[in-house]
């Protein structure tokens, strides 16, 4: 058996520690000698294995408190500490950054100024690979740990440099949505992705609209900037507001984001993200062209969990066609979402069985933080409608297309959504509408007499009369009209998350109110 000393850690070339690690070097094959080699063993006779490895300017890890009864105890156990200037019997000193702001563990070189230092632990474990040589720091002191982080810190987050270490508090994004449930106004409102018709809905429903992030993407077709068309039409439907985005969601400046709303928390982040993509109305040679060129629209949702992520609301709300429960970005953003702590809650429905009058299908996605109950109504209106009343009376403002050959071969195609005298429900308007397209809603009084509809008329059909769109041009406004919630359908759902939010704010538990 060899001997040797065990030599101290040791930087090679500025670049690298060198990590004893004991092992016994056993050459007796003899059962007297492995028995030997044992006692020596305990007796420090023992050779050494030195690990190299590279140290990098700073090093980063998260940890969580462990409590001893009430007591937060902070614990650094770390092979990182020796890469780090932190070698077992040195001292340090901790000091507080500030109320909530973490503090500082750092080398203490000169004992006579310092009036309490503290010193590295370190346990080693001849038989351990992994973590050979096995340093730690204890914060213990509640004084200085109740000065330093929120009382409701479960995480930290650690910062390592030479002779430093920074910890930092963390808060995950359900204790953050928590602590913004119990600050925040329970009718705060965040609205991305809208052009001011689901605004208009959401305060006849007792919310407030507290900012806006709205942008429309430039067409093909377009040949003047419309960027802010959208974010006009949301003003003049949202009631005071603190902030407008008028940005992309796929590059929003999310720190502005933040910062801006730092001091306004929201209890609700409502968005409708494009739904083109998801829909049964665009081709599926266009969606994969669009897949394949970059421009498709199908991952905008997780372009909203960044907002989510920063903001972090207690209560989402997304309204989109069905088609998007069953794309591959949903069910990403669903398990991120409930990764974080948020419950899902799932609808679809069809706007006639929710007071309605047209037959538009939308998909509606509650995510919530909030431990109370919730539930969407169940259906309440028969689905069968005297349609034809809500147009009869004003049939002479609309104007007579009846020579137009689109409007023609969507009729023999199937594809036109005609109103007619015998109608039990209202089609549903689509985006294309003021382009007079296949798809487009005509009033037809008789056969192949085609009417077209007013503005005043689409938005009847979708219980919107009273949205103002008087800031964006008429075919701005249809396009907005052909994409918009139906507003009945809408209103059940939010009065289903304001009963939501009004449980967890009372603690009270009374059955929801579900319409008869």
């Amino acid at each position: 058996m060899r001997r040797s000393a065990n030599p101290p850690a040791q930087k090679i070339l500025g670049l690298a520690w060198v990590l004893p690690v004991s092992r016994v070097v056993d050459r007796r094959r003899s059962y007297e000698g492995r028995m030997k080699s044992r006692m020596l063993q305990r007796m420090l006779m023992t050779t050494e294995t030195l690990v190299r490895v590279n140290v990098p300017e700073i090093a980063t890890k998260q940890l969580r408190f462990r409590h001893v009864g009430s007591r937060r105890i902070l614990t650094i156990s770390s092979n990182l500490l020796e890469l780090f200037g932190f070698r077992k019997g040195d001292t340090v000193v901790e000091r507080s950054l500030g109320a909530g702001k973490g503090m500082v563990i750092e080398r203490a070189h000169n004992l006579f100024d310092q009036p309490r230092v503290k010193k590295v632990y370190a346990r080693s474990y001849p038989r351990r690979k992994n973590n050979p040589l096995e340093h730690q720091v204890e914060v213990s002191s509640q004084r200085l740990l109740d000065a330093s982080f929120p009382k409701d810190c479960t995480r930290v987050h650690v910062r390592f440099e030479a002779g430093l270490i920074v910890v930092t508090p963390l808060r995950t994004i359900s204790e953050r949505a928590l602590a913004n449930a119990a600050a925040a106004s329970p009718s705060a409102t965040f609205a991305a992705l809208t052009s001011g018709v689901d605004l208009a809905s959401l305060r006849s429903e007792g919310f407030s609209i507290s900012a806006i992030l709205e942008w429309r993407p430039q067409e093909s077709r377009d040949t003047t900037d419309l960027t802010e068309t959208g974010a006009l039409a949301a003003l003049a439907n949202s009631g005071p507001v603190r902030a407008l985005f008028n940005e992309d969601v796929t590059s929003a400046v999310l720190d502005e984001i933040e910062a801006a709303m730092a001091r306004s928390p929201i209890m609700l982040f409502h968005a409708s993200p494009q739904c083109d993509d998801h829909s049964t109305l665009k081709p599926q040679q266009a969606k994969q062209k669009h897949h394949e060129d970059g421009t498709s629209t199908e991952d905008m949702i997780i372009d909203l969990l960044n907002i989510v992520e920063r903001l972090a609301p207690p209560v989402i709300l997304f309204e989109n066609v069905p088609g998007m429960l069953t794309s591959a970005a949903y069910h990403v953003a669903s398990l991120r979402l409930r990764r974080w702590g948020y419950k899902q809650f799932e609808h679809v429905g069809d706007a006639r069985d929710y007071g309605g009058l047209t037959s538009r299908r939308r998909a509606y996605v509650v995510f919530s933080q909030l431990a109370a109950p919730f539930a969407f109504e169940e259906p309440f209106t028969d689905r069968k409608k005297d349609a034809w009343a809500v147009v009869a009376n004003d049939l002479a403002d609309c104007r007579d297309v009846s020579g137009s050959k689109s409007l023609q071969d969507g009729k023999a195609s199937g594809r036109l959504r005609r109103l007619t005298p015998a109608s039990t429900s209202i089609p549903t308007p689509v985006k294309s509408q003021p382009r007079m397209a296949k798809d487009s809603i005509v009033i037809e009084p008789e056969e192949d007499v085609f009417l077209w509809p007013t503005e005043g008329q689409l938005k009847r059909f979708l219980g919107i009369e009273d949205v103002d769109l008087s800031a964006v041009s008429s075919t701005i406004a249809s396009e907005i009209i052909g994409q918009s919630i139906d507003r009945p359908h809408h209103a059940s759902v939010l009065r289903s998350v304001s009963a939501h939010i009004a449980h967890f704010r009372s603690g009270l538990a009374r059955p929801l109110r579900v319409a008869a």
